[in-house]
């Protein structure tokens, strides 16, 4: 094993990045592991004569990093998202397969699968994934919304910081690609053949298979009047596989023209009778120095179809399908099925599905808006995995999926028949009980980390000793009077041995004597409990309410390293930047009332506990972001109907809208990701 050799400057340097949560520089992070970077170091350097020689292309900019770096701040700083299940759909037995719908920032999440450590994915994603469609925003400074205001992102990230944050997840998605894998990229010409040279120089130039060119759609268009250069019309979808083994299957679409062909060839019959051909009830002989190009089956299938005539003692048919090649605007390259922004079609993600993998197969989307892709996977009977990090992305594609038996069925001959198949079990998973403990020294900082996860919370740590009060450790403060544990990661059995479940519980219970009552508030990380709000009895039969505040390890590191919290939109000036997203949530409890009125209903309270950017509690509304309606609330599943953005709601917090119902219900969401309990309207 090679010998790391490390000055004792060194050692400060890597330890006061430890200590204040920054990157560690890349020339420390090659000494630390020398033996694991001297190959991968390579590939993440340019021979520049050997470029210039054979004149490839590449694209150099500020903050662009070795391949090798990025790979292993992964392993090294610990940067993957653990997965935890929230809610799932259908039943499955052990181990079997488990659609995905991922709620969390996809550079965390594919870090996730490429460490390919995590109980939920462990061995059943990196280097499996047969297939990867992406629409990633355009970086261009657009605005994309939907008809009613709502929006799917800004796409305002520019010039090489959009250039760089997409090529690290390109870098990643390679890698859990399959050997026979393929990914397809859709852009459009702001950056498309910028991010063209990226890829080429990620997959390599010899893996670049087709530059589709692909329909966009009228919505997009400004007026025509006043114009001083040619309207766009189409985006671009580069192809890329992983090898030269890779699945490819030829895909024949219908001709919308009529063309004749004789179906005779140069060359000679194998035998006397392979000389005649029977068409239209007539025996045909084929002319010397020919021979017939249809066999005899062939003929009579196209005389089914009426493409087959007779003319000057020759037979002629006109195919009723080609062969598809690269332009793909005879189809839509969008729609509105689920009236949603910049939702791609189904036409277009079957054509893209079916040449690229076969059934059963894995495909993933880490860009996955609306879930498109997840629909027609289904439909087309491949697993799938959808990522995203807005809750309006995510409610739309939980009721887009469990409600697809209701949608078109697939192919040009389906016209308006349903699907009719109820969806394969799939489940919402978070992607944001990050694993802090390669960042911060918790031993040394005991004090700065019980202060910080209490601020995250609003609850100022008190001087007084509860010890003796409540007869228990890690208590200190109190929250409406109640007593706040602060679940002390910074013991070695309580993070690795230790997970916060009913037995757990239990002992406090005992620890105090059977009388603690009221409520138990837990303040801890997502990963360290194993259960929810729970409810039990002490010695005298009363109630004890356990209330978790959980929070996500990766909040620490941004909080101290930004100094400041990414928020969930609550105007279309600021939806959704999935790009640079910091996938996170408290699991805060959100108090919400609302009063019907005639025409729709009016906000009468509304408290989320989170703090600002400021460091100051919202006040009345301005921590909300959205609320999410269903119309026709069956009490099981939340089938969101339309999402009502913040910019939306007046300033008395009138909501209009038509058409509810009694069963109308809506989820209130913070700026911090936090959901309401489902409440009726």
């Amino acid at each position: 094993m090679t010998k790391i050799n490390l000055s004792e400057d060194d050692l400060q340097k890597m330890s006061e990045c430890i200590n204040n949560q920054t990157e560690i520089p890349e020339d420390l992070l090659v000494q630390l592991s020398p033996g694991f970077f001297e190959k991968l170091q390579r590939e993440g350097q340019f021979d520049y004569q050997k470029l210039n020689k054979f004149k490839v292309p590449t694209i150099e900019y500020a903050g662009k990093r070795p391949e090798s770096v990025i790979l292993a701040q992964a392993a090294i700083t610990g940067g993957a998202a653990p997965l935890q299940t929230v809610r799932s759909f259908g039943e499955t037995k052990d181990k079997e397969w488990h659609n995905m719908i991922v709620q969390g920032d996809n550079l965390q999440f594919l870090k996730t699968c490429y460490l390919n450590q995590d109980p939920l994915i462990k061995d059943k994603v990196k280097g499996k994934v047969k297939l990867i469609y992406i629409d990633p925003p355009f970086g261009t400074g657009d605005e994309y919304g939907g008809s009613n205001g709502e929006m799917s992102y800004s796409a305002k990230l520019m010039g090489a910081e959009y250039i760089e944050t997409l090529r690290e997840r390109l870098i990643y998605l390679r890698e859990i690609l399959s050997t026979d894998g393929s990914i397809f990229i859709r852009l459009d010409y702001h950056f498309g053949h910028y991010i063209k040279i990226i890829t080429d120089e990620v997959f390599g130039r010899g893996y670049f298979k087709n530059e589709i060119i692909i329909n966009r759609t009228q919505e997009f268009y400004k007026s025509s009047r006043g114009l001083k250069k040619l309207m766009v019309d189409t985006d671009s979808l580069f192809f890329y596989t992983k090898s030269t083994n890779y699945t490819f299957n030829e895909l024949r679409i219908l001709r919308t023209d009529e063309k004749w062909w004789e179906i005779t060839l140069p060359g000679k019959p194998r035998n006397e009778s392979d000389k005649y051909r029977y068409a239209l009830g007539e025996k045909i002989k084929v002319t010397d120095g020919r021979k017939w190009g249809l066999k005899q089956e062939q003929i009579e299938y196209y005389e089914k179809i009426k493409k087959i005539k007779i003319k000057n003692g020759k037979v002629y048919y006109s195919p009723d399908k080609k062969t598809l090649k690269s332009n793909w605007t005879d189809i839509p390259g969008y729609s509105r099925t689920q009236d949603y922004p910049t939702e791609n079609s189904e036409v277009l993600l079957e054509r893209v599905i079916k040449a690229c993998s076969d059934s059963d197969d894995l495909v993933l989307d880490c860009f996955a808006g609306s879930g498109t892709t997840a629909a027609v996977a289904e439909k087309l009977g491949r697993r799938w995995i959808m990522s995203d990090f807005g809750k309006h992305a995510i409610y739309t594609m939980q009721k887009r999926i469990w409600n697809i038996a209701a949608s078109k069925k697939l192919g040009h001959n389906a016209k308006n028949e349903k699907y009719g198949q109820p969806p394969k079990s799939f489940s919402i998973i978070s992607a944001g009980a990050y694993d802090f403990t390669r960042i911060m020294n918790l031993r040394k900082d005991k004090d700065v980390y019980i202060n910080f996860v209490l601020g995250l919370f609003s609850i100022a740590r008190d001087e007084k000793d509860y010890s003796l009060k409540y007869k228990l450790s890690n208590i200190y403060a109190e929250k409406d009077n109640n007593p706040v544990e602060v679940y002390p990661v910074w013991e070695d059995d309580y993070l690795k041995d230790i997970k916060i479940d009913e037995d757990y519980l239990k002992e406090i219970i005992v620890a105090t004597g059977g009388r603690l009552k009221g409520d138990y508030y837990i303040v801890t990380p997502e990963s360290c409990t194993i259960i929810t709000d729970t409810t039990l009895k002490n010695g005298n039969n009363e109630d004890i309410n356990f209330k978790f505040l959980k929070f996500p390890y990766k909040i620490l590191e941004d909080i101290s390293r930004h100094l400041q919290i990414e928020e969930q939109p609550s105007s279309q000036e600021d939806i959704n930047k999935l790009i640079s997203s910091t996938a996170f949530y408290f699991n805060e409890d959100i108090k919400i009332e609302v009063e019907r009125l005639s025409g729709g209903f009016k906000i009468k309270h509304f408290k989320t506990e989170i703090l600002g950017k400021n460091k100051k509690r919202f006040e009345g509304m301005e921590g909300l972001s959205m609320l999410l309606i269903d119309k026709n609330y069956n009490g099981e599943i939340f089938n969101m109907d339309l999402a009502i953005y913040k910019k939306e709601i007046s300033e008395e917090g009138i909501v209009k809208i038509e058409n509810l119902t009694e069963n109308s219900y809506l989820i209130a969401i913070d700026k911090h990701g936090n959901e309401s309990k489902v409440i009726k309207i």
